[in-house]
């Protein structure tokens, strides 16, 4: 069932490269194994547009799932799927997201009586774009305690493809612009070389997909950019752009929009930082009396909104003054 959906300038990037089936099948051809590609017609991939509903009508959308024939004259209709998920920072409990995504595939085919016997088998794939380091635990069994060999029987056993795009192996994807583009970018991105990249990246993308095409792309890239880099000014953008020979300025206009988005949501969040530092100042004083300025000070100092929550719950719990302040102290050490 499909349904329509507001993309994060991180998901809109990705969407941009990866639901075009060229680039996809491209990458898919660098990157699966020689062994699943001999069992595969990868110029029978299609998009799937899907998503899933369980039994609370809650929806839960995997990023990208693709469909393509299995090869072999014994199986002339069976398909295998490839369920793609992007993430921007890492989730120690990504398998268990996936394994849902899976069920529920299955499940929708199910349901609209495409399945004839067996279940198709499903690649599950993740894509980070993230700037942490993450070595996730691909192998489901790893996230969950055996206390002997004799549980792995009975707990789901799959692994999924993981491919962090700082990690990529550039010259494998030289030769399709969009992914070169996509890769060098992401790699560059928190460093000096950004700003001499964003007149190339424009350049690139006139060459090889026209103008009109090229625009496309450049707003999705830019719109990421302007949230993920800190590295990049309205100038770098600016003259980046001067070599776009038409749409510029519409590009620059979306950008200015996002520009103004990103400020207010920052005063949203920096109101609500300084209504929960007060809430917890209030709560502090009427328990364990007046607090010395230095200690709401570093109160202050606390702005992650989560931490401010957990030090309110602790006060309401706590009745050792002392550990509360040493708790306070240690947390803003922290911050």
């Amino acid at each position: 069932m499909a349904s329509k959906r507001e993309y994060a300038p991180h998901e809109g990037l990705f969407h941009k490269v990866f639901r075009n089936a060229g680039n996809t099948k491209y990458f898919l051809r660098q990157h699966l194994s020689a062994e699943i590609q001999r069992n595969i017609d990868l110029d029978s991939l299609r998009l799937e547009n899907v998503s899933y509903v369980d039994d609370n009508l809650k929806k839960h959308f995997s990023d990208l799932v693709f469909s393509l024939m299995l090869k072999g004259e014994e199986l002339p209709s069976a398909r295998v799927y490839l369920l793609f998920e992007h993430k921007s920072a890492p989730e120690p409990l990504v398998g268990m997201q996936i394994l849902r995504y899976m069920a529920l595939q299955w499940k929708d085919l199910y349901d609209q009586n495409m399945i004839l016997g067996k279940l198709p088998p499903i690649l599950p794939i993740v894509i980070y774009q993230g700037r942490d380091s993450w070595k996730p635990r691909i192998s489901f069994h790893d996230l969950v305690e055996m206390p002997s060999d004799s549980f792995k029987a009975y707990i789901p056993d799959f692994a999924f493809a993981f491919f962090s795009v700082r990690g990529l192996d550039a010259q494998k994807v030289q030769e399709n612009v969009i992914l070169r583009l996509y890769v060098e970018m992401i790699k560059s991105m928190d460093t000096p070389q950004i700003k001499e990249m964003l007149p190339r990246l424009v350049q690139g993308f006139v060459q090889a997909l026209g103008s009109h095409t090229a625009t496309e792309y450049i707003e999705i890239f830019f719109k990421y950019l302007t949230k993920a880099s800190g590295v990049l000014s309205k100038d770098d953008f600016q003259k980046a752009l001067s070599y776009l020979p038409e749409g510029g300025e519409r590009v620059m206009n979306t950008l200015a929009d996002q520009w103004m988005e990103q400020g207010e949501q920052k005063g949203l969040i920096k109101g609500e930082v300084k209504a929960s530092q007060n809430n917890l100042i209030t709560v502090a004083q009427a328990k364990f009396g007046t607090l010395h300025p230095e200690l709401i000070e570093k109160i202050r100092s606390i702005q992650t909104l989560e931490t401010l929550q957990s030090l309110l719950t602790q006060a309401v719990l706590m009745n050792n003054a002392q550990d509360f302040f040493q708790e306070i102290k240690r947390v803003a050490k922290q911050h």
